[in-house]
């Protein structure tokens, strides 16, 4: 049975997306006049909510077919982006195109940096995101077909299964082709598509799960002599400590999921359902407000955050517009039957 559209999801990955803009606003231009404990503390929502909720979107897909599909039209857009990024690249900074490079870019590799640095920075995680799907969606569909009525049983097994790869595999050790950042985020998308029929009732519920991760984060914190200014040094590889911080956003959205009333036609279930779009627009737009830090002359570092975010955030939403609709429209005159004939002009009987 074809499960219905959960549209608190889109505006849960909608939100999520626009985080990422206010994360890389703080963590590259930010870098020179933001203190260290406020661009760390920001990091409480990440990539593992981004994992978490396509973990529990794969539970309207459950088919390895599907996913690979869903990844091939990603790339697809990730080549429709590049056009508009050599563009970019040809107008500013022509000396910065190297054709060999170009070759690279195609497959999410950027052999030399350019003066358009966080589309670089962020294409790590589509290379993780398309080995952590594929592998995921493998073993959610293996353990469906052959374990049949006993699914759920043998996913919570191979999640804790996973827990102890991942433990073995944090200390830059690997487990077979598992690193510590694939197992972890294996594990983080296990985890989504498992809590998908599961709810937390109320916000008393939550605050006392939320309560109980802050204590064992205390705890984790203090025995690691990790400080505050630590977080962004436990993401790479993923440590213990991490995934509990990570858990105090996700169980949030996890809450989210269920008890928002979010219809349909929202703006920010329009920048989750092309999410992918903003996402690479939001990597030309991060590294745009570079430019504009430049020509700013005070130095109160609020102010300064406030507007680089704002013109951030400005740009990233109409990249990703534009982006998203001239893609829809190139996408529907090529599925156009006129277009068709010109290009294929003889029938074949």
């Amino acid at each position: 049975m074809k499960k219905e559209r959960n549209y608190n999801i889109d505006f849960l990955r909608g939100i999520a997306t626009l985080y990422i803009v206010l994360i890389h606003t703080a963590w590259w231009s930010g870098n020179s006049y933001l203190p260290e404990w406020f661009r760390n503390t920001i990091l409480i929502i990440d990539v593992p909510v981004f994992i978490f909720i396509s973990g529990i979107s794969f539970n309207f897909v459950n088919s390895i077919m599907k996913n690979i599909k869903g990844i091939i039209i990603q790339w697809k857009k990730w080549l429709f982006f590049l056009v508009f990024y050599l563009l970019l690249l040809f107008v500013f900074f022509r000396e910065q195109i190297v054709v060999k490079d170009i070759l690279s870019w195609i497959v999410y590799v950027f052999p030399n940096s350019n003066n358009i640095p966080v589309v670089d920075g962020s294409m790590w995680f589509m290379k993780m995101y398309i080995k952590v799907s594929l592998i995921s969606s493998i073993i959610i569909c293996a353990v469906k077909y052959y374990a049949k009525n006993k699914t759920l049983e043998y996913l919570k097994l191979i999640f804790v299964i996973f827990l102890f790869i991942y433990i073995y595999t944090i200390n830059d050790g690997n487990f077979l082709f598992f690193d510590g950042i694939t197992s972890f985020y294996i594990l983080i998308y296990l985890l989504g598509y498992l809590l998908f029929n599961y709810k937390i009732k109320d916000l008393k519920q939550l605050f006392i799960i939320e309560i109980i991760l802050l204590i064992i984060n205390t705890l984790l914190f203090i025995v690691s002599d990790i400080g505050i200014n630590d977080i962004q040094n436990i993401k790479f590889i993923p440590s213990l400590p991490y995934l509990f911080f990570a858990l105090i956003s996700i169980t949030l959205f996890w809450y989210l999921k269920d008890n928002l009333k979010i219809k349909k036609k929202n703006k920010i279930n329009y920048i989750g359902q092309n999410a992918i779009m903003f996402y690479f627009a939001q990597g030309v737009s991060s590294s745009f407000i570079y430019y504009v830090y430049k020509i700013i002359t005070f130095t109160n570092p609020i102010l300064i955050f406030i507007i680089l975010l704002s013109v951030n955030i400005i740009c990233s939403i109409i990249g990703g517009v534009f982006l998203t609709e001239t893609y829809k429209f190139i996408s529907n005159k090529m599925s156009n039957k006129k277009l068709k004939s010109i290009i294929y002009p003889i029938k074949i009987k």
